[in-house]
């Protein structure tokens, strides 16, 4: 072999190698669950950070969608518990999934539909309780009982389920929420609405896309996380 040749295929050599060093580096990089956007609530936070992890970013900021349909799954870290509460029954507060504002208000908590999600440690067998959740002119809305409730297995399982919440109803005077999927031994079908107090507003207008959020009062007591695909 001549010299030029033995310079061509170490050349080639090296640069196959670069190839698989960076896609090897690049997989890393992406860490556990490549494909699905990370939420992360820092201790002492309430708002999320967001790592695409090799996936799609989630909706946020200023948007005019009338419906969100993203696919979620909590993990471990959303067995909280909070040691030094802002008000004595923060453990029973919602905290939120992503949603939307509306109703003309960039605010959520002013107008805004959403699901709420919270850990119980009272129940004989902890567990993790999702409900249909919205604001009409900073009243909160939410029922006595959960729309949906996953148990301590369920959450470490780290199972994907499809969550919507979107402008609907009768003159499009409701909120309609469902959520569906499969977990192990049994599928998850269920579907809620709450009033919208604006049906007159157009469902298209100025809306503030949320994310991940913790409280209710107290923030984070820890890091919590929650993997999503949206769009």
């Amino acid at each position: 072999m001549t010299t030029r040749s033995i310079r061509s295929a170490t050349t080639k050599a090296a640069a196959v190698l670069a190839v698989v060093l960076v896609a090897a580096s690049c997989a890393a990089a992406a860490g556990p669950h490549t494909g699905w956007a990370k939420y992360s609530i820092a201790p002492g936070a309430h708002s999320a950070t967001v790592d695409a992890n090799g996936g799609t970013s989630p909706i946020a900021g200023l948007t005019s969608v009338s419906s969100r349909t993203f696919k979620f799954f909590f993990d471990s870290s959303a067995k909280y518990v909070i040691t030094e509460p802002t008000q004595p029954s923060d453990q029973f507060d919602y905290n939120k999934l992503p949603g939307f504002s509306d109703c003309g208000d960039i605010d959520l908590s002013k107008n805004g539909a959403m699901f709420g999600w919270r850990w119980r440690l009272d129940t004989n067998q902890k567990r993790l309780e999702v409900v249909q959740y919205a604001n009409n002119n900073g009243t909160h809305l939410y029922p006595s009982a959960p729309l949906l409730s996953l148990s301590e297995a369920e959450v470490d399982g780290e199972h994907p389920l499809t969550y919507s919440v979107r402008i609907g109803g009768p003159n499009n005077s409701k909120y309609l929420f469902s959520v569906e999927g499969t977990l192990p031994g049994r599928s998850v079908n269920v579907s809620a609405e709450l009033p919208r107090q604006c049906p007159s507003t157009s469902t298209t207008g100025s809306k503030w896309a949320s994310g991940f959020y913790f409280g209710g009062t107290s923030t984070a007591p820890s890091t919590i996380t929650g993997w999503i695909q949206e769009g």
